[in-house]
């Protein structure tokens, strides 16, 4: 086994180490303990040889649980270097993925991302119609996913005609992101969204509360006013 090999086995530390090797030590002295006042030193001898399959059968157990609680727990991926529309879609992605309980659908080149990529190159081609049906498509297959709806709202931008539909889109992509815990990306999305149009967005007091705190956290407090006041109206 080469360094690289060494360095991606899975160890055991904190906790479940100490406890690991304080059961196997127990196992030894209590076996010993035990053979040696029934049967003398033979029988202690016999006693460690026992409490040394016990302690490690607990090791083992230990070390197979520890493992399957690190497993369970994927870490989640780098975006800070991504652009911010490619960092929406892979987390997008993964929260779809986490939500299913599969990881398997995490395919950054050939799944979400890249279905989202054929649309957009049918919009740039001109097929508004073709690249609207595959995304309502793709919507219907990733609900939670805000990658969606806020790439509706991005191709129909200036598209006459498609009003009702672009901004209940861009209001379904902020829900999502915000509810997903993608504050920042919420904030975006609401950016790119026409100001008159604004106005429009159907959102609940508790998103538009949510999304004042995420621009007062960014120093805007003008569209943080804004929110409230959308909160406040939405309350009352």
């Amino acid at each position: 086994m080469d360094e690289h090999e060494r360095g991606d086995a899975f160890e055991l530390r904190g906790r479940p180490a100490a406890l690991a090797i304080t059961l196997v030590v127990i196992s030894l002295g209590g076996g010993s303990l035990l053979g040696w006042s029934y049967a003398g030193p033979l029988g202690g001898l016999l006693g460690v040889l026992i409490g040394a399959a016990i302690g490690a059968l607990a090791f083992t157990i230990i070390r197979v649980r520890a493992s399957a609680e690190r497993l369970a727990d994927p870490p989640a991926p780098d975006v800070r270097e991504l652009p911010p529309d490619q960092a929406m879609q892979v987390l997008s992605a993964l929260m779809t993925a986490s939500a299913s309980g599969s990881y398997t659908k995490l395919e950054l080149s050939g799944g979400l991302l890249g279905e989202i990529a054929k649309a957009r190159s049918r919009f740039k081609g001109g097929d508004l119609d073709g690249a609207l049906a595959k995304l309502r498509a793709l919507a219907e297959e990733h609900p939670r996913s805000p990658a969606v709806p806020a790439e509706i709202a991005r191709i129909l931008a200036g598209e006459e005609g498609h009003e009702s539909e672009r901004r209940k889109a861009a209001a379904s992509a902020i829900s999502l992101a915000l509810h997903g815990g993608m504050n920042r990306l919420a904030g975006k999305i609401y950016r790119e969204v026409d100001e008159l149009e604004r106005e429009h967005l159907t959102l609940e007091a508790k998103d538009w509360e949510r999304l004042a705190q995420v621009f007062t956290a960014r120093d805007d407090e003008e569209t943080a006013a804004a929110c409230r006041r959308r909160a406040e109206l939405k309350s009352g």
